[in-house]
């Protein structure tokens, strides 16, 4: 009888190795195809930028760090857990206390020789994501008795958490807040998995529990952004500084991340296309999103989004499994590694300065991490499993699976040939726009528009095509319209920008725009209630008054000083 007994649970044992390891080769398949398409992507990023030299520039950051990524569970595979616990403690350990000394050195100005300085969100977000992989290595050491690691990972814990102290960054806290929730879950899920064969009532309610908690999050957060109301009504934006700034950034970015749907608006683009499409100015205002996913958006389209969100979950989904058959020291590396990837996701709803910077490639830091602990726990597993033909397929099937399905998505979309038109006219625009733009040579963008008309040509046949296809089509219609104000044709400008503001009546610039134009044709009633609730502090009237008082008609620019003064009396 207890032979029998054994006999089926070798039995239950193999067979979870064999469909274990189907599933990770293939979300280690999908983890590599997701990869290529971000980097493919990446290449049109390139293409779609104004700047080709600072796009390349930051093309080739964005390839090192992915390709540090990729290196990671090929290691992984090739060494020892023992091996690996010990070079990720090293390696994350020598990185918090190198970036936390130069950035203390920094703060308290002894390092004004350094040619990189690093900013405080920078430092934050790298620290929020490495903290966690290096408590969990430190652990590792303390119980292993590792003692010149437990020394240098006690010295960067304690330089790690300082710094992160002097950044004041709150995102920060929040993803290691993150960090800590995600890896309580996951260490008191593991336990109770372990012990049972079966999910138990408490695993249900553990699991429900924690996705309750992310949803209502992630849903509460959303709203927040989309909804002024309910970001009146919860007095978010009321409470002034950055939370004010950024979540009006957030808002206004979502316009222009379906202006550039598909290609983005090209790498290294972000500070000049707010200024020209979004908040009107002449000058850089706002250098990126101060969000991870609207940053990717932005420059590099809705499909390399998908793509990175994919990776990363696939990055989730090779791991995680493996917590039921690792031994502690694969358990504690792996839920430190999804601890760190967890904080990285959290801090990105806050920022994207470490993206946005030099230190691009350390953003892939907690995925590369816990791909290379998941590895090495992973390969006896896989060499236990079936070798069988069809196991043989599934890594062709997640590559397959991981570089597609972004694309699909996005094409199957209503409105994709429409949208599409429309995103290709406005990456013409923006590169001759802003690739022709330089002060002190040009005054105004509008100046570009009026004189070098012909230039523009292939982009408005291209809003022209998507207004074929989607009468409705918002990026077209504001985007003709806006080169129709430039011009002085305000009859045809006003028609399109109406469009716009019905399809997207919360866009800024159409609102500022279609102001505009019925402040010059007299209707200084209209004009007010489009600017009505914008934010005009960084002088976007001013700048148009002195536009029309240099190119306009003498009456023009009288009605619009008119409608500027009223409008500053009434604010």
């Amino acid at each position: 009888m207890n032979r029998s007994k054994s006999e089926a649970a070798q039995t239950v044992n193999g067979t979870i190795s064999a469909i274990s390891a189907r599933w990770h080769t293939l979300t280690l398949g999908a983890v590599y195809g997701a990869a290529f398409c971000f980097l493919t992507l990446a290449v049109v990023n390139v293409w779609a930028a104004y700047d080709g030299a600072v796009a390349l520039t930051r093309f080739l950051l964005l390839f090192a760090g992915v390709l540090a990524m990729l290196a990671a569970p090929w290691l992984g595979g090739r060494l020892s857990l023992r091996t690996t616990a010990r070079m990720i403690g090293l390696l994350s350990s020598l990185l918090v206390s190198g970036v936390a000394a130069l950035y203390g050195l920094q703060r308290f100005g002894e390092a004004t020789w350094l040619p990189l300085l690093f900013s405080d969100n920078q430092v934050a977000q790298f620290l929020a994501i490495a903290l966690p992989v290096m408590t969990a290595a430190f652990m590792l050491a303390v119980r292993e008795r590792w003692w010149g690691l437990v020394a240098v990972g006690a010295l960067a814990l304690l330089l790690g958490v300082a710094a992160l102290v002097l950044t004041g960054s709150r995102g920060a806290w929040l993803g290691v807040a993150g960090a800590t929730l995600v890896a309580s879950y996951l260490w008191l899920r593991t336990w109770l998995r372990r012990r049972t064969l079966r999910r138990t009532a408490a695993v249900w309610l553990l699991d429900g529990a924690m996705l309750l908690v992310t949803v209502m999050s992630v849903t509460v957060y959303l709203l927040v952004v989309v909804s002024p109301a309910l970001d009146a009504w919860l007095g978010v934006s009321a409470q002034g500084g950055s939370a004010f700034s950024r979540i009006d950034l957030w808002r206004n970015s979502l316009p222009l991340i379906e202006d550039y749907f598909f290609t983005g608006s090209g790498l290294g683009t972000a500070a000049m296309v707010y200024a020209t499409y979004a908040y009107l100015l002449h000058v850089p205002y706002l250098f990126h999103a101060h969000n991870f996913y609207l940053q990717v958006g932005l420059e590099q389209g809705v499909p390399a989004l998908l793509a990175w969100l994919l990776m990363i979950g696939a990055v989730v989904g090779y791991a995680a499994p493996l917590l039921r058959f690792a031994d502690q020291m694969g358990r504690v590396l792996v839920i430190g590694g999804m601890a760190a990837v967890a904080a990285g996701l959290v801090h990105g709803l806050f920022e994207a300065e470490l993206y946005f910077s030099v230190l691009a490639p350390l953003v892939f830091f907690a995925p590369a991490t816990l791909l290379w602990s998941a590895a090495a726990v992973a390969e006896p597993l896989m060499e236990a499993a079936e070798n069988g033909a069809t196991w043989k397929l599934t890594p062709l099937a997640g590559v397959v699976l991981g570089f597609g399905l972004p694309l699909a998505l996005v094409i199957a979309l209503p409105g994709a040939p429409a949208r599409w038109a429309a995103n290709l006219g406005a990456v013409l625009q923006t590169r001759v726009e802003l690739s022709l733009y330089h002060r002190p040579e040009w005054s105004f963008q509008d100046q570009v528009r009026r004189q070098a008309w012909q230039h523009l040509a292939p982009a408005e046949s291209q809003f022209a095509t998507a207004m074929q296809l989607d009468p409705l089509q918002p990026t077209a219609h504001r985007r003709i319209g806006e080169i129709l104000l430039a011009r002085g044709e305000l009859e045809r400008a006003q028609a399109h920008l109406t469009a716009a503001y019905v399809v997207a009546p919360y866009d800024r610039a159409t609102r500022q725009m279609l102001g505009e134009v019925l402040a010059l044709r007299g209707d200084v009633t209209g004009a007010l209630q489009m600017w009505r609730g914008l934010d005009v502090s960084q002088g976007q009237l001013m700048v148009r008054e002195w536009w029309y008082q240099a190119f306009g008609q003498p009456e023009q620019a009288e009605r619009f000083s008119h409608a500027v003064q009223t409008f500053q009396r009434t604010k």
